[in-house]
């Protein structure tokens, strides 16, 4: 039996297990993995590979990381001549242009982490968690040349427990996509897949997530809403509060969603339900109670741990 031979473009965690459910795929192979560069990481900033070239070395299996796709005539000529049935990509993290969707066969399908048309763009786990969505999901689609505005091929939905994050949502769709991704692939190519349009009046777009975006303004910001960015943005880029000029991350937090009686920023004590005391935070709405943080340049530890040794931070 023939084999299907794809080309998978993917870079991040979240391109792995759907990279691996297709190198496992009897009737599908892998002929080259397209990634980004090999990049630094950490405070020694070492050159690391991404996951997905990791994953693609150990399978024996061609790497290409180019520095741009766009005018690069040798990856053109590269991909050409691969005669790949199918391109897949998952979460490349560059655009492809359209004479690299042009080249396939059976063309290129991608794998986004929301239900689209809603969240197009670079985070779209991070945005369902911050609009404190009960449901998200993946969609295939077809590569169009406008930022993920393709034909829909599947769609498959995935609830959001109330205390999932984005690390764990994104484990959960991750291993959604590769559940799925090889009959996708099979009955593209075998054409019984109906593609449907995308509905552009309905679609919601999102922002590539900056340091920034992960600063806690309680006087803008209900308690509701910080526990969902809290959600989002743990461990990157992380939540933080600004306190005598030094940047506290809050990990963990508890919100209070009814009014208090006080103005944002008074502080707020109290005891948990083991009598243990605790930490909290008038916001615009609700009170934000503090279970986990991190001072800089300190190891993270409980608000209990913490008060003890920095009571002067937020004097109760």
């Amino acid at each position: 039996m023939k084999k299907i031979k794809v080309v998978y473009f993917g870079t991040p965690e979240f391109a792995v297990l759907p990279l691996q459910a297709l190198i496992e795929a009897g009737d599908i192979e892998v002929v080259a993995v397209v990634t980004q560069e090999d990049k630094p990481v950490g405070r020694k900033q070492e050159l690391t590979a991404p996951p997905v070239k990791k994953l693609a070395e150990l399978d024996m299996i061609p790497v290409l990381q180019p520095t741009t796709l766009r005018k690069n005539q040798e990856i053109i000529d590269l991909l050409k001549g691969l005669k790949a049935d199918v391109f897949a990509v998952v979460a490349y993290g560059k655009i492809l242009p359209q004479e690299i969707i042009d080249i396939p066969k059976y063309g290129c399908v991608n794998l986004h982490g929301s239900l689209l048309p809603k969240y197009r763009g670079a985070s779209p786990v991070e945005e369902a968690l911050l609009q404190g969505d009960t449901q998200t999901g993946i969609t295939f689609i077809k590569i169009a040349p406008e930022l993920d505005a393709g034909d829909i091929l599947l769609i498959q939905r995935q609830a959001i427990d109330p205390e999932v994050t984005s690390v764990s949502l994104r484990l959960k769709l991750s291993t959604l996509g590769g559940v799925l991704f090889p009959d996708l692939i099979r009955n593209l190519v075998d054409e019984t897949i109906t593609p449907i349009p995308q509905n552009s009046k309905n679609a919601t777009f999102c922002h590539k997530i900056s340091k920034e975006d992960g600063l806690i303004d309680i006087y803008k910001e209900s308690a509701e809403q910080i526990v969902n960015k809290i959600r989002a943005y743990t461990p990157w880029p992380s939540c933080y509060l600004l306190v005598k000029d030094k940047r506290l991350k809050v990990l963990q937090a508890i919100a209070e969603p009814t009014n208090m009686a006080g103005k944002p920023g008074d502080i707020l004590g109290g005891k948990d339900a083991q009598g243990k005391p605790t930490l909290g935070l008038q916001t615009v709405k609700g009170a934000l109670w503090l279970q986990k943080v991190q001072l800089e340049g300190k190891n993270a530890t409980s608000i209990q741990d913490f008060m003890r040794g920095n009571s002067s931070f937020f004097p109760v």
